[in-house]
């Protein structure tokens, strides 16, 4: 069992800014939407990054911006628009 719990499931998913800071070179960001919160959506945009920790290009800081709730397609579903996503999740 982990250390701490997940953060519960939201209503409906949220779209996040993901801004990733290397040590070196110009912040990248992605756009995630997620139903589990902003810790999730980090996940998704370092591993998608692939630039990760202990490298002299690595991660020296992470930010999630909240951007509000997913679109609604006309069909009522989530519409996804080139965010990043967890296909588990849709």
């Amino acid at each position: 069992m982990h250390g701490r719990e997940m953060r519960d499931q939201r209503a409906w998913p949220v779209r996040y800014k993901v801004t990733i800071r290397p040590v070196a070179g110009h912040p990248r960001e992605f756009h995630v939407v997620t139903w589990l919160g902003p810790e999730k959506a980090v996940m998704m945009a370092t591993h998608t990054d692939g630039r990760g920790y202990g490298t002299s290009g690595g991660i020296y800081d992470v930010e999630a911006q909240e951007l509000g709730p997913a679109d609604r397609g006309a069909d009522g579903l989530v519409a996804i628009k080139g965010e990043l996503h967890d296909r588990m999740e849709f």
